[in-house]
């Protein structure tokens, strides 16, 4: 079993290797330049410059690693020292029960430090790792995509036609309008500004802001370590035999698929407009930000919820399809003719949902649902007029919306009935391959005066834990 003291002692390792490249490129181009200054020469020969060149790249490369190790070793050295602190805290807790957990009354969860009260927020970090090397596999939360230190490495790869695009264009909307002014065509967005673009995605997909993590995918398939059974443990009489319990695991499996969005300005605004770099850069990542939230919530649902129709393939499966296919108890409501609140118990259904998770041992942070929803029960006032105070389990969670969940016809509720989502949403997988395309269409809309931008985008979406979100479809949500 790999264990932390490895995986630090791996990232040491390559962090001294990468620091010794360093020096030694660095050292090669000071004796070439040397060389060259004693010679009375101001540049390089033709097999000097190719040379130089060469250990640029490899100087580049292992700063990279380097850094990447760097930021690795920090985040093992904390969570190695999470857990240090949990095994103390037991110890404590061993000893002195009365006053291990004094003022921090609930329930420990991994990765909880001692004298943190209980997550009840689900903000804490959801630890993924990649099955291939053991390394963090999702960006973490407030951090960069590029920080990632897949995306890093990727970077440095290729760190010289990356510069050579962005000081052609120093922009994605420059590189939109050359495009558009060469009669079409696509290209690669480097890693700094297809970084950029994901950054904003997540911003404003509501999957993302409730806490699913994004995989930088550096394969087509990539594989993640998951819990699937957990240990368990039971009293037994003095001298009688100690029953084993070993945790069990599997592997979460995301596989690349295509996601295509579309955005169309005039000729003019493309040509013309000064913060065009900002706007493209929006207008790709709200359209991949919606395309998420709708395949990550509905992916592979084709009936129900309106006209929804998202098979799989070629979508993903989203959190519905995943609970129906694997979890259908998780899925609440779905009456033949919706589910209307009843006015002494108008938040029923909403908690029933909360604690179905919970039920399960699971931490539901956030919930999601449409405004029209939102906005019903903003209003919702008892018999007196009053609004109704909010029950402290719902208060407890972090409530988003997205309109990219429908409101609906179920049987005779016409157009106002809806689905409402709860989840621990750090156990919903968006992985994310590195490269992200865009193609520029002059032709289709030029009758109009208009271009068009289609970014595609590569990667996958999996509930890691189905049993970590419900469903309480076709409820009344206007």
């Amino acid at each position: 079993m790999t264990t932390f003291d490895d995986l630090i002692k791996r990232a040491e390792t390559a962090e001294r290797d990468a620091g010794r490249t360093v020096a030694e490129t660095e050292a090669e181009i000071r004796a070439i330049r040397a060389k060259a200054q004693e010679q009375g020469r101001d540049r390089f020969t033709a097999a000097e410059d190719a040379y130089v060149t060469k250990l640029t790249q490899q100087h580049e490369r292992a700063k990279a690693t380097q850094a990447g190790a760097r930021a690795e070793l920090a985040q093992l050295r904390d969570a190695q020292g999470q857990e240090l602190r949990v095994d103390e805290l037991m110890q404590r807790s061993a000893a002195d029960p009365e006053t291990a957990g004094a003022g921090t009354a609930g329930t420990w969860r991994v990765g909880q430090r001692p004298g943190e009260p209980p997550r009840g927020d689900g903000d804490g970090p959801a630890r993924w790792v990649r099955s291939v090397d053991g390394k963090p596999a999702a960006v973490g939360r407030g951090a960069r995509f590029a920080d990632h230190h897949v995306v890093r490495a990727h970077a440095a790869a290729r760190h010289h036609a990356e510069q050579a695009v962005i000081g052609q264009h120093g922009g994605i909307g420059q590189q939109v309008r050359a495009l558009t002014t060469t009669g079409g065509g696509s290209a690669v967005v480097p890693t700094e500004w297809s970084g950029r673009i994901i950054d904003r995605a997540r911003n404003l997909a509501a999957v993302l802001r409730a806490g699913a993590q994004i995989v930088p995918m550096d394969a087509k398939t990539v594989q993640i370590g998951r819990l699937t059974g957990d240990p368990t443990a039971a009293f037994r009489t003095e001298g009688s035999p100690i029953t084993a319990s070993d945790p069990t695991f599997d592997n979460v499996t995301l596989d690349s698929k295509t996601l295509s969005a579309l955005c169309v300005g005039s000729m003019e605004w493309f040509q013309d407009a000064v913060n065009a770099d900002e706007l493209v850069e929006e207008a790709i990542a709200q359209a991949i930000a919606l395309q998420l939230d709708l395949v990550g919530l509905y992916g592979s649902i084709t009936t129900g919820a309106g006209t929804l129709n998202l098979p799989t393939p070629p979508n993903p499966r989203g959190v519905l399809g995943a609970l129906l296919a694997t979890a259908p108890s998780n899925v609440l409501g779905a009456q033949a003719n919706g589910t209307t609140q009843a006015a002494a118990t108008f938040w029923s259904e909403i908690l029933d949902l909360i604690y179905t998770p919970r039920d399960s041992n699971e931490n539901p942070n956030a919930l999601i649902w449409n405004s029209k929803a939102a906005r019903l029960y903003a209003k919702a006032t008892d018999t007196t007029g009053q609004p109704l105070g909010v029950p402290a389990d719902v208060q407890a969670l972090t409530r988003y919306v997205s309109n990219q969940v429908p409101s609906y016809t179920q049987g005779t509720m016409a157009n106002v009935a809806t689905d409402v989502f709860v989840g621990d949403w750090r156990q919903l997988l968006i992985g994310q391959r590195l490269d992200l395309r865009i193609e520029v269409l002059t032709e289709r809309y030029a009758e109009n005066g208009q271009v068009g931008i289609v970014a595609h985008w590569r990667g996958d979406i999996q509930p890691a834990r189905p049993r970590a979100f419900a469903v309480y479809r076709a409820i009344k949500g206007a």
